[in-house]
């Protein structure tokens, strides 16, 4: 089964985040699950973050600045150590901001 979040469509926006990581990460969906951490248990490295907002705005049809990505973060998880804090669930928090901002929901 492929990990292509495009063979999902325009569904849950939860799958789709989830097929995204574990294809930017190469790994099996299985392992990715809401309380994945990226960075400790799935051996993201900043690139990758990259190449899944690049994937996000395609898949919503929009421009996401780059420095917005870096802003969430900071606004979501102030002080914390980012390694074990960004998890799917916050990758997915973000996509749902971009999709509300993209249809014009504040």
């Amino acid at each position: 089964m492929s990990n292509d979040p495009s063979l999902v469509g325009n569904g849950d926006l939860g799958e789709v985040v989830r097929h995204m990581v574990a294809d930017v990460l190469m790994v099996p969906i299985e392992r990715v699950d809401p309380d994945s951490r990226l960075v400790a248990d799935l051996g993201a490295e900043s690139i990758d973050f990259l190449d899944l907002i690049f994937r996000l705005e395609t898949h919503l049809g929009t421009n996401i600045p780059p420095d917005r990505w870096g802003e969430f973060v900071e606004e979501r998880l102030p002080g914390a150590d980012l390694t074990t804090k960004i998890t799917t669930s916050i990758v997915h928090e973000f996509a749902t901001r971009e999709a509300d901002r993209e249809s014009g929901n504040p």
